[in-house]
């Protein structure tokens, strides 16, 4: 079982082999120690020293994030699984199976793309985006033909450079499929304009959700297998988000801009970044995507079921062997 603890003035205590949640002082829950794989935080409170060390003997992990997504700590016990899982995971951040691993997540971070300007376009039928997404399909052929040579800096560039293209495509569609005086030009980090300031929050939120199932599933989010390694990255997050980028947050955001629920009026010109009010409102939207039910592989399950089952599939693919396919949806 996780759980998940937010807001403020919250303390987790001990009673018995009991976990105890409280807000001040009610008590907002009791679970067994032995029930829960997790404790994850986003706001602030205090814990008692009694309750850290029943977490440790039950194995449970304790994560902590900002309203930012931004991972402030990870506390878990000693574990053999955990060791072994990772030992792997470094080990094929530098072979062929984690290129080929790469190669899947962006082959379907493609397929994505795809499919989201097809959603769009259902109603526009702008004929730029059909010449768009034969583009992002050439993309796909080239990342097929890419042979996975143990010069691994050198196929990780190939791979990217192929993500890039398919990206300046998917943007230059996107432009097409909302109001002229959004006055988006090209995706970037460092936003002036109202998509952009709105994509990144959106993503801070997913990054969130990414990590915290990462964590879960005892793999070290600070070691990716395409996006390089950098102090205070979780590499592994940026890898997996990709598939998740377009189903969850920029078909949120797409119809938030094109409903007129957020305008120019809600970004703030002193910082780019997007008003209060509007932040509470795109949190909302994203986290009523994450809980929303779909049909996928075979199952009903929710995206938060879906990013969770992802990371426990590439744990399986490092221990067992097994393939690895990446996440994505035809439309």
């Amino acid at each position: 079982m996780n759980i998940l603890i937010e807001g403020f003035n919250k303390s987790i205590h001990k009673k018995d082999n009991q976990i105890v949640i409280k807000e001040k002082d009610i008590v907002l829950d009791s679970i067994k120690a032995n029930q829960i794989s997790s404790l994850v935080i986003i706001g602030k409170g205090y814990i008692t020293f009694d309750a850290l060390t029943l977490i440790a003997k039950n194995n449970i992990k304790l994560i902590s994030f900002d309203y930012t997504g931004k991972l402030n700590y990870l506390i878990e016990s000693p574990d053999w699984r955990n060791v072994k899982i990772k030992k792997q995971q470094y080990l094929l951040s530098e072979n062929k199976k984690g290129i080929n691993i790469s190669r899947e997540i962006i082959k379907s971070k493609m397929i994505n793309q795809k499919a989201t300007l097809t959603t769009f376009n259902k109603r526009r039928k702008i004929r730029e985006i059909d010449e768009i997404k034969n583009n992002i399909a050439l993309q796909i052929n080239e990342l097929n033909s890419i042979k996975l040579t143990n010069n691994h800096e050198k196929v990780k560039m190939q791979i990217m450079g192929c993500e890039g293209k398919a990206s300046t495509y998917y943007w230059r569609g996107i432009k097409l499929l909302i109001p002229k005086g959004i006055g988006f030009e090209k995706r970037t980090k460092k936003p002036t304009d109202l998509l952009n300031s709105m994509l990144n929050y959106g993503y801070a939120i997913l990054a969130s959700e990414i990590t915290k199932s990462i964590l879960i599933n005892g793999l070290d989010p600070y070691c990716g297998f395409l996006h390089f390694d950098m102090d205070k990255r979780t590499s592994l997050t940026y890898d997996l988000i990709e598939d998740f980028r377009q189903q969850i947050v920029d078909k949120t955001v797409l119809n938030l801009i094109n409903r007129r629920q957020v305008t120019n009026d809600d970004l703030d010109k002193r910082n780019n970044s997007i008003k209060l009010k509007k932040r509470k409102l795109i949190i909302s939207k994203i986290q009523d995507k994450l809980h929303s039910t779909i049909k996928y592989d075979g199952e009903e399950l929710t995206y938060i079921e879906i990013i969770n089952k992802q990371s426990s599939n590439l744990v399986k693919s490092i221990l067992n062997d097994e393939k690895f396919e990446g996440f994505n949806l035809h439309w």
